[in-house]
């Protein structure tokens, strides 16, 4: 089985030390990479169930192919733009290229440890529909 991870694409390491204070008890281990083509080429086992993305200026026109790239790669991992008070007049976007929240402060980083502890939630406790189930139990080995 795959192990599960929260991936922080920055340079700065200004954010995972943030995430660091705030994330004690998440059931995830943390990948650092300091570039996009660094994330995307992560390893075919690496399960990244959330992405935490420091945008500068000098990479806009990079963000948009990454995006779909993480889009085809793991369909269903959300993720955070974190940048510079300087880039706010970005965040519209930062928000239209997919980023589920924009932070501009790393004392603002317990706002994306709630929504990754929502989003682990969601995906691991909700209820099952009743065509889930009957696909579960038609193919299940027992």
């Amino acid at each position: 089985m795959a192990t599960e991870h929260m991936v922080i694409c920055e340079e700065t390491g200004w954010w995972a030390t943030a995430v660091r204070r705030f994330a004690d008890g998440l059931p995830l281990s943390l990948l650092e990479t300091d570039s996009l083509s660094a994330c995307i080429d992560l390893e075919s086992n690496c399960d990244v169930l959330f992405l935490i993305v420091e945008v500068r200026r000098s990479m806009l026109d990079e963000l948009i192919p990454w995006t779909v790239q993480v889009r085809q790669r793991w369909k269903q991992t959300p993720w955070v733009a974190v940048t510079t008070r300087e880039m706010r007049r970005s965040e519209w976007f930062l928000r239209e290229a997919g980023a589920a929240h924009v932070l501009f402060s790393p004392r603002q980083i317990g706002e994306a440890i709630c929504m990754l502890r929502r989003h682990l939630y969601a995906i691991r406790y909700r209820p099952r529909s009743r065509v889930e189930q009957a696909y579960d139990s038609f193919f299940s080995d027992s």
